[in-house]
């Protein structure tokens, strides 16, 4: 691999961070091995104005069709600015790499119009990173180790379109929704249902405990009218987050070490699927503290559930407990109050 940078002044400080956030030091304008894959290139603010000018990858000049402003200024202290490759205060350059620059290409070409390139990608567009997640130890099924284990790397979704993979809503929406009073509500909805063993699987040498509790849990029709939600508290969440009528009302709870096999829900009902396209699935940890609850979407990683996220739920997905108390999942999906964009990017 080799990497040169161009700026208007002299600096110092640069790297690579892999996806497992070990840094790479390495020389500029000269060859180094590097392992295949997606790597964070790093350049640190030295103490005065810097203006990247270009950066090249091996033969490629990434100031070509301004593929370098897909990389954003990051301060120590506020918001990220895209584009961002005038370095003006404490803080760092950063742009995501691949060591083979054909995929680095096809991946933002897809992900991105090229009208958008120089403009302010975060505002029509979300950025993740798919880190390797090593918290499952030996004793499970390797499609479930090996899916949290394996990090994507980078991507770039445009917001609020059928290829987003998740919404997550601030604090403040909820903030009136009492989650032990939706735990109870939810609860008495139904009786309690051990999750198959090809789906749902305990800690090594336990066996499932958790279960589903659901009122529905199904993409055909009829709807259920908020009216006829049996819980004024899941009631008034459902009015709070945007959703008009519901097809699935479901409680998932995973006790400590068990975990969800990756899977993709499917529907195909025709009144119904356009409802259940991009960011359509609600989900919401019911417990006062969410750590340790992984919920994980392929190619997008770990979706913050503390304050609720609207997932899509067409993307494999997966659930882990990787803590001490037991996790109660709010899933809620149906009719949203939204705008959609039809388009892949």
């Amino acid at each position: 691999m080799l990497i040169d940078i161009v700026a208007n002044k002299p600096f110092h400080t640069f790297y690579l961070e892999d996806l497992k956030e070990n840094k790479i030091d390495f020389e500029l304008g000269k060859q180094f091995d590097l392992a295949e894959g997606w790597y964070k290139l790093v350049i640190e603010y030295p103490g005065s104005k810097l203006k990247i000018q270009d950066i090249r990858l091996n033969d490629i000049d990434l100031s070509f069709n301004g593929m370098l402003y897909t990389g954003w200024f990051q301060p120590v202290s506020g918001e990220r600015t895209s584009p961002g490759t005038t370095l003006y205060t404490q803080g760092q350059y950063e742009i995501w790499v691949h060591t083979n620059t054909g995929v680095l290409y096809s991946e933002i070409y897809e992900s991105i119009l090229i009208e958008d390139i120089g403009t302010d990608l975060f505002e029509k567009y979300m950025h993740t990173v798919d880190k390797p997640l090593n918290i499952i130890g030996e004793g499970y099924p390797s499609t479930v180790k090996g899916f949290f284990e394996h990090g994507h790397g980078p991507k770039w979704w445009r917001k609020d379109s059928i290829v987003t993979p998740y919404k997550s809503l601030d604090s403040s929406v909820i903030a009136d929704i009492d989650k032990n009073k939706v735990h109870e509500e939810m609860q008495s909805m139904c009786e309690y249902i051990t999750d198959s063993k090809y789906w749902a699987f305990p800690a090594p040498g336990e066996t499932i405990k958790g279960g589903r509790v659901s009122a529905r849990s199904s993409p055909y029709l009829p709807y259920t009218e908020l009216d006829d939600v049996p819980g004024e508290e899941l009631k008034k969440l459902c009015e709070c987050i945007g959703l008009k009528r519901l097809l699935c009302i479901t409680l998932q709870t995973q006790y400590p070490g068990e975990a969800f096999q990756p899977h993709v829900d499917e529907h195909k009902e025709i009144e119904t699927k356009h409802n259940m396209q991009g960011a359509c699935s609600f989900v919401l940890d019911l417990s006062d503290n969410s750590d340790g609850h992984c919920f994980k979407v392929a190619k997008a990683g770990l979706i913050p559930i503390e304050h609720g996220t609207f997932f899509n739920f067409n993307y494999c997905h997966a659930t882990y407990n990787n803590s001490e108390i037991v996790r109660p999942l709010a899933i809620l999906f149906g009719e949203r109050d939204r705008d959609i964009n039809w388009y892949l990017n």
